[in-house]
């Protein structure tokens, strides 16, 4: 059986300087960064999801609660005196045990490219957050080995170097509707398919049916690959019977 997924964003923080500062100093500044963190990522809605070295992992139910919260990390860092760099990235994640996979690895990856303290995400989840208030600069581009394409990226911009022109209007909501593919993809979820099998069936990349899972859960607002079985099988499909 599917282990259970469900659509979060992950923040990955990254703090350095140890040979700048020393190992007492840094050792005294590392532990003062990681409290403002935890309660950093609690007071934003979070969960700590993971330390692996000096990455510390949280995540967050929607983009915007995840970007926020890099923000004043990137303060609190500043004030304490040590660099940072932050990644955040919009994928499924297994709902139990610390994340891992692609999602994991993508935002690990968006921290390690990133400069001192620069908030570095996936053009995703700029898309995502439209309307919040936040905002994003184009940057580069990265290639990983199990990506399809480049990944195009964006930088989170303080807001008050913006002029209120430049701030987009959030857009109207608009009924969601799926794909052809999408539809077919969550008739497969709801026959109890696994990524791998529906790839398998329609002949793409398990990456593909990630994205059109990842897709499916957005538009549908829904939690996750069980909930959107469940909302296929009441419906008699995803645009209804």
């Amino acid at each position: 059986a599917d282990v259970e997924r469900v659509l979060a964003a992950l923040l990955v923080t990254r703090i350095y300087d140890t040979a700048r500062l020393g190992d007492r100093l840094w050792s005294e500044r590392s532990l003062r960064f990681q409290e403002n963190w935890r309660m950093l990522v609690g007071r934003h809605g979070g969960r700590v999801a993971g330390m692996h070295g000096e990455l510390m992992i949280a995540r967050f139910d929607g983009p915007a609660r995840a970007v926020r919260c890099a923000a004043l990390l990137r303060e609190a860092a500043q004030e304490i005196g040590v660099a940072s760099a932050q990644g955040v990235h919009v994928g499924e994640i297994e709902v139990r045990g610390p994340p891992t996979g692609l999602t994991a690895r993508v935002a690990m990856q968006l921290a390690a490219h990133a400069e001192r303290g620069h908030i570095l995400c996936s053009r995703l989840v700029a898309e995502l957050a439209a309307g919040s208030g936040l905002h994003f600069t184009d940057a580069s581009r990265i290639s990983l080995d199990e990506l399809d394409e480049p990944l195009a990226l964006v930088q989170v911009t303080a807001e008050q170097h913006l002029e209120p022109a430049c701030r987009p209007k959030p857009k109207p909501a608009e009924p969601a509707t799926l794909t052809a593919r999408e539809s077919e993809v969550v008739s497969l979820i709801a026959d109890g398919k696994s990524n791998a099998a529906i790839a398998a069936e329609l002949d793409l990349s398990e990456h593909t049916v990630k994205r059109h899972v990842a897709n499916i859960l957005l538009k549908l607002d829904l939690p996750s690959r069980a909930a959107a079985a469940a909302f296929s099988a009441r419906h008699g499909g995803p645009d209804g019977p």
